[in-house]
C-alpha cells in the first residue's frame, strides 16, 4: 500500500480517534511510599515512586514527576513511612526512561501531601 501524499490527506482529512486525546480525569489518591527512583538521563530527569495505596489493599500504582519539590516529599515519605496523598492523571503511555514497560498504573502528579503520623 503506497504512503499517502500531504496532499491526499489534506483533501480527504485524517481520521483520529479521539478517545486516546481526552484528558484523563485528576483524581486523589493515598497510600505510602515503598520505593523511590531518580533519574538524570537524556530522556528524562525526575523520578517514579512505587505507592501502595491505602483505600485498595495490595494494589501499588508509580507517579512520576520532573519536579524536584515533589520528589523531595516522596522521599521523605519513604524514610518516615508516613501516609501521602497526591493528585495526578493517569499516563496511557507512560515514558520509560530506562527503557522497558510498567507493570502497575503510572500517575504523573502536581501534587502531594505529607502527613504527620503524630
Amino acid at each position: 500500500m503506497a504512503t499517502p501524499t500531504a496532499e491526499k490527506i489534506t483533501k480527504e482529512g485524517v481520521s483520529v480517534d479521539v478517545s486516546k486525546l481526552a484528558a484523563q480525569p485528576t483524581v486523589e489518591l493515598f497510600g505510602h511510599v515503598t520505593l523511590v527512583e531518580g533519574y538524570a538521563v537524556p530522556n528524562y530527569i525526575g523520578c517514579h515512586a512505587l505507592v501502595l495505596l491505602r483505600d485498595t489493599p495490595g494494589k501499588t500504582v508509580a507517579v512520576m514527576t520532573t519536579e524536584q519539590r515533589l520528589q523531595s516529599l516522596l522521599e521523605t515519605a519513604l524514610d518516615t513511612g508516613n501516609l501521602i496523598a497526591f493528585r495526578g492523571q493517569k499516563l496511557l503511555v507512560p515514558p520509560t526512561p530506562l527503557g522497558g514497560t510498567w507493570a502497575v498504573d503510572v500517575y504523573g502528579i502536581n501534587s502531594v501531601i505529607l502527613y504527620s503520623m503524630k
